[in-house]
């Protein structure tokens, strides 16, 4: 259950998020925009370390490079949703990206892709991935 709670509150974040970033990159631009938030997403995150005084930040040399890239992905996640939500609107960029997601998702589970547990891949969640792209396009329509 905590898991969902979790899912579907991340779900209503990134669409404030989205919302707020392209408001504000309305006014300074994409990347500035980008930067503001990257930095404040830091700032958060390090206030709510102290807070919990949880000290597993010293394992962080511990990580391996490749999952270091998280924080570079943020930013070009960031800059590619302003981008969009400006030309496509709100409803349909979270949509897309919903969608593309779910289909890497899939990908990395049934490849077993950065350690992921390999599993099988099956036509009910083919299906329900089409049923998104087709409810995207009757958005859309």
């Amino acid at each position: 259950m905590k898991g969902v709670v979790f899912a579907i509150s991340g779900g209503f974040f990134l669409t404030l998020q989205s919302v707020a970033n392209a408001r504000i990159s309305s006014h300074i631009g994409t990347w500035q925009a980008a930067t503001l938030t990257q930095f404040t997403g830091f700032v958060v995150a390090l206030l709510i370390m102290l807070m919990l005084r949880d000290r597993t930040y010293i394992e962080m040399r511990h990580v391996q490079p490749l999952y270091l890239s998280g924080g570079a992905f943020a930013a070009l996640i960031l800059f590619s949703n302003m981008t969009a939500v400006h030309a496509l609107g709100v409803t349909l960029t979270i949509s897309l990206f919903l969608i593309a997601q779910l289909t890497l998702a899939l990908l990395i589970d049934w490849r077993g892709w950065f350690g992921m547990v390999r599993r099988q891949l099956s036509v009910p969640q083919l299906i329900g991935v089409l049923m998104m792209v087709a409810g995207v396009v009757i958005l859309k329509w």
